[in-house]
């Protein structure tokens, strides 16, 4: 059934409402008309949920989107299969929604890593903008919980292409699920590597040929390592100099070993996390402060 509508302040004769849109299987039409103004009046009629609508849409703020697409290794992200593929997915979301791509993001990370410079990117574009996020899978976005939730709770708009019609309770549960399959994936691994070792089989780095060429990696890696331990000692040997100062200096004349006891009955642990202060280790905290 078709039908046309015109505002009553008019007289003349009202003009057919072209098809905006119209689904198979079930009664659902579309009829609207754009104005100079860039609005359309339509006529929805829907057996499908027993209601009409009569509304009017601003076809000037079509839908916009801000695509994020993932992978986690080097190797997918100069293959560009993965993206590739996901960058499809995110266009024809979009096109199937009537809006478009204000800008695609790229970016190979690891979904256990909730702190990326290019998704953090992507989200303030479409903050800035009023766009929607756009990714291909949930799993491309997060595989945290606690990160999903976070942006429902700041209200940051986000859609899936592979599902399309997902509610915020479904994402919810979704995001919940792969969690704990990631969790469980962990464990299985865990024990399937443990059990390898068991049988005297070399893992990893101790396999025979596997810095074959790639020597410079391993120096790269251990150089890494060193720098990465150093500045967590330092961090930690930063914290431990706030806590005992005050203690310290309260303290003028005294001797190492009652220095000793007072960090001891003040709940001051040593850089190590021992709870046990000896004289040696109090005459190391002086030199340092």
């Amino acid at each position: 059934m078709m039908l046309a509508m015109r505002s009553s302040r008019s007289s003349r004769k009202p003009k057919p409402l072209s098809l905006l849109s119209a689904a198979e299987g079930r009664l659902s039409l579309a009829l609207g008309r754009r104005s100079s103004s860039g609005t359309i009046s339509y006529l929805t009629l829907d057996d499908h949920r027993g209601t009409d609508t009569i509304a009017r849409m601003n076809a000037r703020n079509a839908s916009r989107f801000v695509v994020y697409v993932r992978v986690s290794t080097d190797e997918q992200g100069r293959s560009g299969l993965g993206m590739e593929a996901q960058l499809a997915a995110c266009a024809n979301a979009a096109t199937a929604a009537g809006g478009t791509i204000l800008k695609s993001f790229q970016e190979v990370a690891s979904g256990d890593d909730d702190k990326r410079p290019v998704l953090a990117a992507a989200l303030r574009l479409a903050r800035r903008t009023g766009a929607t996020l756009l990714v291909a899978k949930l799993d491309r976005l997060s595989r945290a919980v606690a990160m999903i939730a976070s942006m429902m709770r700041e209200g940051t708009p986000f859609k899936v292409a592979e599902l399309a019609n997902a509610s915020e309770l479904e994402l919810h549960l979704r995001a919940t699920i792969a969690q704990e399959e990631r969790r469980m994936i962990g464990e299985r691994t865990k024990a399937a590597l443990s059990a390898a070792s068991r049988r005297g089989v070399k893992l990893g780095s101790a396999r025979r040929g596997h810095w074959a060429g790639r020597e410079d990696r391993r120096r790269a890696g251990g150089l890494a390592g060193s720098a990465a331990a150093a500045a967590k000692r330092a961090a930690a040997v930063a914290d431990l100099l706030v806590d005992a100062r005050p203690v310290v200096t309260s303290m003028p004349g005294a001797s190492l070993r009652e220095i000793a006891a007072a960090l001891e009955g003040a709940g001051i642990v040593t850089a190590k996390g021992c709870t046990n202060w000896t004289a040696a280790g109090v005459a190391r905290l002086l030199r340092r402060l």
